[in-house]
């Protein structure tokens, strides 16, 4: 009797890339790699590769429950993905709300998502009011704003938006941004300065070769980096260094990316995010080469062993397991060590779900529940060989940990209409909020409704009371630790 080439491990719903149809997808294993086996009425029955390594696959151990929005914008009619708006069905609140701005940039990027470039359209100030407003309703009190683009230090009302994100509920305001305006205006830099208690720079830096900055920017922009970051630093205004890892560009450079960024007071963590094929991005001629979750962890250990182990990341606990991974490091006076080296976390993650944002009392929480438990730092009986265990917990229980001292490493990868996961939809906790007034999951948005391939379904009637809701109670915080 044939045995087949694989092992079954479930279904999914997934795209025909070749026409975007929303189509359901067994999940096999052949080898360690996981595979998608797709059919479509139209153009048949196909295979694509999703994942390098089965035993970073679908870790569901680190699930919590979910938190849920204040309120939903559509109604739950046709099922994942076609009622995006947020619909009832949607299993996390959004913990990263992210509003273009503007589809102008002064770069012309080759793998850009969004097909940015010179000559687009700014929003105005009243559609982003209404849109942040949005936000607020279903959110209550929110995580993250992310003003992203295009370029957004290109919207001449930048400042003013910004002023009033910090009139709202929002705890931490971002910039997505190239860096190129931050190094060659310093008074953009001096006006951000004055909003830096709440505010982090979300830097793009894709490595150190020029073959790397031409390969995913189009320009070699490595000086530029470095202006801008000297700048931010000299301003005392926070950043979290945004690498996009493409395998025949600069995989080979992640690790050092990590320790530049760990030598930069200014830098307060590094997220590493997977390249996908949408927009500009055109698929690579043999998509079994494409860089997966594990390829990205695995090159990180390899090349920094110094810093991490596999064992130090874990999955994001509010999204889905295959979204995101996560390392928490600490910058102590001797040494960089990783957090789960000096508690365990595993037991305690209800203590970190459903939120990326830092704050002193989460770390205090965790830190003090983790010590009860484990009854020393964790580091064994032979100890640590340093002070660092005790400076931590120390800092952690009399809640002193600032983001200088907690370094945050996040992988992250997206969807294209390859990898297309509705599983992953259901968890996403990034969004793209529309001047329409839907919330749209960020993938979900970039495959299916950016291009139009899919329409807005209809708005529910939602509205809600928000005067009680202030932004005075809040903590001065940052996705990396508090206000230093």
């Amino acid at each position: 009797m044939p045995v087949r080439d694989y092992v079954y491990r479930g279904t999914t719903r997934s795209l025909c890339p070749e026409c975007k149809r929303v189509v359901d997808a067994k999940i096999l294993v052949r080898g360690q790699r996981v595979y998608f086996r797709k059919h479509c009425p139209e153009h048949g029955t196909r295979e694509d590769f999703i994942c390098s390594d089965v035993a970073f696959y679908d870790q569901h151990e680190f699930d919590q429950p979910a938190r849920m929005p204040e309120s939903y914008g559509t109604t739950a009619d046709k099922g994942c993905p076609y009622d995006c708006g947020l619909c009832p069905e949607h299993e996390q609140h959004t913990c990263i709300g992210l509003i273009e701005i503007t589809s102008s940039c002064n770069l012309r990027c080759p793998m850009c998502f969004a097909e940015s470039g010179p000559g687009g359209k700014h929003i105005d100030f009243a559609t982003y009011k209404s849109m942040v407003d949005r936000y607020i309703l279903h959110e209550g009190i929110a995580d993250v704003l992310q003003l992203s683009g295009g370029e957004p230090t290109l919207h001449p009302e930048l400042v003013p938006m910004l002023e009033y994100a910090y009139q709202q509920p929002i705890q931490v305001v971002m910039i997505n941004t190239n860096g190129i305006r931050l190094a060659r205006d310093p008074d953009l830099v001096s006006q951000l300065a004055t909003m830096r208690d709440r505010l982090e720079i979300y830097l793009q830096f894709d490595g150190f070769s020029s073959e790397s900055h031409l390969a995913l920017r189009g320009e070699n922009l490595l000086d530029v980096k470095r202006q801008a970051l000297d700048r931010l630093r000299e301003a005392g205004i926070r950043c979290t260094l945004v690498c996009t890892v493409e395998h025949t560009a600069n995989i080979d450079q992640v690790g050092e990316v990590l320790k530049f960024g760990l030598s930069r007071e200014e830098v307060r963590g590094v997220s590493y995010q997977l390249a996908t094929y949408c927009g500009r991005h055109l698929p690579a001629k043999d998509l079994e080469n494409r860089t997966t979750m594990p390829d990205l962890m695995k090159a990180l250990v390899r090349q920094v062993p110094e810093i991490l182990r596999a064992d130090d990341f874990y999955p994001l606990p509010c999204a889905h397991p295959n979204c995101h991974r996560m390392a928490y490091l600490y910058r102590g006076e001797e040494s960089v060590v990783p957090i789960s080296r000096l508690i365990d976390p595993k037991p305690h993650m209800d203590l970190i779900a459903n939120s990326i944002v830092y704050t002193p009392a989460r770390a205090r929480n965790l830190v003090a529940k983790a010590v009860a438990s484990a009854g020393d730092c964790g580091c064994g009986p032979g100890g640590c060989g340093s002070a660092e265990p005790s400076n931590f917990i120390e800092q952690a229980l009399s809640e002193k940990l600032t983001g200088k001292e907690v370094f945050r490493i996040t992988l992250t990868g997206f969807l294209d209409s390859y990898t297309f996961d509705t599983r992953r939809v259901m968890k996403c906790c990034l969004a793209h909020i529309l001047p329409s007034g839907h919330i749209i999951p960020f993938c979900a948005y970039n495959t299916l409704y950016r291009d139009g391939t899919l329409p807005l379904p209809p708005l529910a009637d939602s509205k809600q009371d928000t005067s009680s809701r202030s932004i005075s109670n809040l903590p001065l915080i940052s996705l990396g630790g508090v206000k230093s």
